[in-house]
């Protein structure tokens, strides 16, 4: 297509180009006016080609001689008086530039022009189209701010404004998210639908051709008139739920009609009619904000009646621009009321802002009123707390005096009891006196273990459990523990079986051994205990570490088919002094200390305790213990009951009923038995029994020896204790004392005052029946080993032999 326009003007510094001759690729020449829009039947096929060629007039060539396209819509070979200025696409079907691309300001070479006639030949080329605005020829300093102007107008400031709505979009989807307000989300929508049409429309890169991008172009446009028209609607207080799935379904379905419009040869009749569906809408609105801004007559209200109004007018304008023949690429107004939306939505925020402000204020004061007026109260409820916290503190302080003096009160006979009957076991009886002895031996060792879950509270209420961690087989204890719950397992007719991992051969537990015997004892005695029929089990698995190197875990398991426990209990069962099942308090059932014990004792060794249990089924506890790879140390063989033969004991109690009983049971495992109310008294009675090879010059003698030796101790001693020293070194061998004693002494100064007389290195055991912390502490900061009463004659006799052994 060739285009050929004449024109000539009184000003070299800048001519308007208005028409044009066009000719086209096969030869057809039209005289045209500028702009100019044409596509041929044919483009489909072969795309559209065209030659323009213009004859300009110049009285002079201008020093920087420019052309002005405000919108080339074409892919052009530029020739001037023969000259090539723009080289053609090597593509001849290359989609024409886009956004900025379309706007050219062309400066042209100034010996390609001449005074006179020149001639200007575009040779353009488009895929399916071609265009051409109206020609400015000039300077290249005159041209310049047009073209500023433009590229300022058609694309740098909608591109702003499209930037503004994108953040003030996201910023308000962020607030929609957070408080769900409707309001929020339908502008958020809608202002983000808006931004990204505008940025669609100015991008130079073509992200869809032909009537695709025309669709998705038109459907969001559809989609953000659709949010703001409901956005306007609800904050005018208008809520019809029709009309606005009337148009939720058109913004929607408009990809599928355009398209379906398409198909039939409709699109272009559809593309016409579809705005004023949406034109239609937004007057709708209009007037639903112009009812409200006439009831309200707020800042807030105007605004937007003014935004929709002002869009309005814009929309109409672009409308008109478009089928304008003047402009083949106008300037829409359209995008820029976007800023009035920022404004608006910025004034909402704002205002919001203001006002949650001024409530957060009023409630503040109403609050600081409210406190006010509630802290006489709050004082005297402070003050009832305070009182109630004193009298609790005094009751703990009085229940744990109590305790500590009843048990050691009752302990003193229940403890020579159980010395009194280990002794008779020994002894010839009928088998009617047997029968008595054993029923007494189980009543004293129920009484025994209560008296022992309370200790176990109160010392480890007084922080005097200490763990002792170290490296055990836990094969070896698990069966031990097993052998002795099986008399009452049989006796209530359970099977009791113990289920030993095969791993056991070669991985040992790293843990405290006695804290977690203590553990499982309970754990296995209230199954056996609360399981009526059935059996219960008693395992140890292995479970794998992470790592091949890693020795992983033992999991050690009671498992009984007793009531179980329901999922409500199964907390509580571990609170001190609560049982199920046992309102009435039967002694048999205890006292509810056991799985109290156990928690704390898991928790002090920082060991996982699990309960699971099912109602009428049964229940499983299961005690995970580290497991390790290290070799336990090895232990010596306990020495018989014959290597206590000739042992000397110093036996230190105030409790004559007591002595007689420890005496008796001492004497019957053959031991030399030195018994007293305190050093004093147990030093003479030693003295007394090597007294009869020795004369009083003899003491005299030994006396002045022990005075010299003991230096400064020996100033504050009488003489008979100095007389009687040396003797008893050699008598005594170990000691066992009580705690608490007569006139303010103590089981700790007086061992203390028996190894001045007979070694620093004598071994010794406190045996106390006192449950109060603080004391339960003070021995346990000692240094001695610590038995509390009834003691287990087993228990004893243990320890004795551990002390013969040191002594030797």
């Amino acid at each position: 297509m060739l285009l050929l326009l004449h024109v000539s003007s009184a000003n070299a510094q800048m001519v308007e180009l208005r028409e044009a001759r066009r000719v086209a690729a096969a030869g057809d020449t039209a005289q045209i006016a500028l702009p100019d829009f044409y596509e041929p039947a044919d483009a489909a096929q072969h795309g559209t080609h065209a030659r323009y060629e213009l004859t300009l007039t110049l009285a002079s060539v201008p020093r920087r001689p420019a052309i002005y396209l405000p919108a080339l819509i074409a892919n052009v070979r530029l020739v001037v008086n023969d000259h090539v200025v723009i080289e053609a696409s090597d593509h001849p079907r290359e989609l024409p530039p886009r956004g900025v691309g379309r706007i050219r300001l062309i400066e042209l070479p100034a010996e390609t022009l001449h005074a006179g006639a020149n001639r200007i030949v575009f040779e353009a080329s488009g895929a399916s189209f071609v265009s051409l605005s109206r020609v400015w020829f000039g300077d290249r300093q005159a041209l310049g701010p047009r073209y500023q102007a433009r590229v300022m107008a058609r694309i740098v400031g909608p591109a702003i404004v499209a930037l503004l709505m994108g953040a003030l979009a996201l910023v308000v989807l962020l607030l929609w998210a957070r408080q769900r307000d409707a309001l929020y989300g339908y502008f958020g929508a809608g202002a983000l639908a808006w931004a990204l049409q505008n940025a669609w429309t100015l991008v130079p890169i073509v992200l869809l051709e032909g009537v695709h991008f025309i669709v998705w172009w038109t459907s969001l446009f559809s989609f953000f008139a659709a949010m703001l028209t409901i956005f306007s609607l609800r904050f005018a207080g208008r809520h019809w739920p029709r009309f606005e799935r009337a148009l939720w379904s058109l913004s929607l379905a408009a990809p599928l009609l355009l398209y379906a419009a398409h198909g039939v040869n409709l699109f272009d009749e559809v593309r016409e009619v579809w705005p004023f569906i949406w034109y239609g809408a937004n007057l709708v609105a209009i007037a639903a904000l112009g009812q409200y801004a006439w009831r309200k007559r707020g800042a807030s209200s105007v605004l937007l009646l003014l935004c929709g109004l002002t869009s309005f007018a814009f929309a109409v304008h672009d409308w008109l621009a478009i089928h304008d023949d003047n402009d083949n690429a106008p300037v829409y107004f359209l995008p820029y009321a976007g800023l009035l939306f920022v404004a608006l939505m910025t004034w909402l925020l704002i205002d919001r802002f203001v006002r949650a402000s001024r409530n957060l204020a009023a409630l503040n004061s109403e609050l600081e009123a409210r406190v006010a007026a509630k802290s006489a109260e709050l004082h005297g409820v402070l003050e009832q707390m305070r009182e109630a916290r004193d009298a609790a503190l005094a009751a703990n302080r009085a229940k744990s005096s109590f305790l500590a003096a009843a048990s050691h009160d009752l302990r003193q006979p229940i403890h020579a009891l159980g010395l009194y009957m280990s002794a008779l076991q020994g002894d010839t009886l009928t088998r009617k006196q047997r029968n008595m002895l054993r029923s007494m031996s189980d009543s004293h060792e129920a009484l025994s273990s209560m008296f022992d879950a309370l200790l176990d509270i109160s010392r480890m209420d007084a922080g005097a459990v200490i763990p002792h961690c170290g490296v055990f087989e836990p094969g070896r204890l698990l069966r031990r523990i097993a052998d002795d719950s099986q008399p009452l397992a049989r006796d209530k007719r359970l099977r009791l079986r113990l289920r030993l991992s095969p791993a056991l051969q070669r991985l040992r537990a790293a843990s405290d051994s006695l804290l977690v015997e203590r553990i499982v004892r309970n754990l296995l005695g209230n199954a056996v205990k609360y399981t009526r029929r059935g059996g219960v089990l008693l395992s140890c698995r292995w479970r794998r570490g992470d790592a091949a190197s890693a020795p992983g875990h033992w999991l050690i398991e009671v498992w009984d088919t007793g009531v179980g426990i329901a999922p409500a209990e199964q907390e509580r069962v571990f609170e001190e002094f609560y049982q199920i099942g046992n309102p009435h308090r039967d002694r048999a059932g205890g006292l509810g200390l056991g799985l109290s014990i156990v928690r704390r004792l898991a928790g002090m060794l920082e060991l996982p305790l699990e309960l699971r249990s099912v109602p009428g089924r049964g229940t499983r506890f299961r005690l995970m213990l580290p497991a390790t790879f290290e070799a336990p140390p090895a232990e010596a063989p306990m020495p018989a009951l014959g290597d206590m033969q000739g042992l000397g004991v110093a036996v230190i109690d105030d409790d004559p009923e007591v002595r007689r009983a420890m005496q008796s049971l001492l004497e019957h495992w053959g031991c030399r038995v030195f018994a007293g109310e305190h050093a004093e008294a147990v030093l003479l009675a030693a003295a007394d029994g090597v007294a009869r090879l020795l004369d009083d010059e003899v003491g005299n003698e030994v006396g002045d020896e022990v005075a010299n030796e003991l230096g400064d101790q020996a100033k504050v001693k009488p003489a008979t204790w100095l007389k009687a020293a040396v003797p008893a070194r050699s008598a005594i061998s170990v000691v066992i004392a009580d705690y608490q004693l007569r006139d303010q002494r103590n089981g700790i100064d007086e061992i203390g005052a028996l190894r001045v007389a007979c070694g620093a290195e004598l071994p010794a055991v406190i045996i106390s029946a006192d449950s109060a912390p603080d004391r339960l502490a003070l021995i346990q900061r000692s240094g001695f080993d610590y038995l509390s009463k009834p003691v287990a004659p087993a228990r004893l006799r243990s320890w004795l032999n551990q002390a013969a052994r040191a002594r030797r």
